[in-house]
């Protein structure tokens, strides 16, 4: 809407009237970031004393959250519990996006690369609990190429300065042999032949 600003989520001056909890605020069409919030109003015993607060400071949440970002959330849980993970994991894989939107050049990316992000967040999250998982698993999941996943993969371990080990192939043929619902015994010789009876993670 011309004349009321950009918003500073996304850069869009699609800025459109919208009421919630019975007050008027200001919010972005494209990307839903609230720009102006409208304000509440707090009485005391008597009414000389009335003063006006906005909505986060009432609540004591100052970061809005766009739903641009709240998609992206969710689609880190929905990752996580199709993958079966542990609920600490998808915790953590919440966190860590939550942390990368924080950044500009991150909120203001194409939604390709916020897609590849949530892909980005589970995988970082599994191989720091030696969670013996593909990056072609999930660029299969996500119908996201190998190169772009993989670029933005090192970017976010770059940018949030995260400590990320290799993944440990003796675990994944393990892994495999098991979804094949192979014998103790030939998970075992598998995992030995593979290795050349080294325990060196690749």
């Amino acid at each position: 809407m011309p004349g009321r600003g950009r918003c500073p989520d996304c850069g869009s001056t699609e800025l459109v009237e919208d009421s919630h909890y019975s007050q008027s605020q200001l919010v972005c069409s494209d990307c839903g970031c609230v720009v102006t919030e409208g304000v509440l109003t707090t009485t005391f015993s008597d009414e000389g004393n009335l003063r006006e607060v906005t909505y986060s400071r009432s609540t004591g949440e100052n970061e809005q959250v766009s739903r641009s970002q709240q998609r992206g959330l969710r689609r880190v849980r929905d990752l996580c519990r199709v993958l079966q993970l542990p609920p600490t994991f998808e915790d953590t894989a919440v966190a860590y996006y939550q942390q990368a939107y924080r950044h500009s050049g991150i909120r203001a990316a194409r939604l390709q690369k916020k897609e590849v992000l949530v892909g980005c967040c589970v995988l970082i999250t599994c191989r720091q609990h030696n969670w013996p998982l593909t990056m072609g698993a999930i660029c299969t999941l996500l119908y996201a190429d190998l190169d772009v996943f993989s670029s933005i993969y090192m970017q976010i371990v770059k940018l949030l300065g995260l400590d990320v080990p290799s993944l440990c192939l003796a675990e994944l043929v393990k892994t495999y042999c098991s979804s094949l619902e192979c014998g103790g015994a030939i998970i075992a010789h598998c995992g030995l032949e593979f290795l050349g009876s080294s325990d060196l993670p690749t």
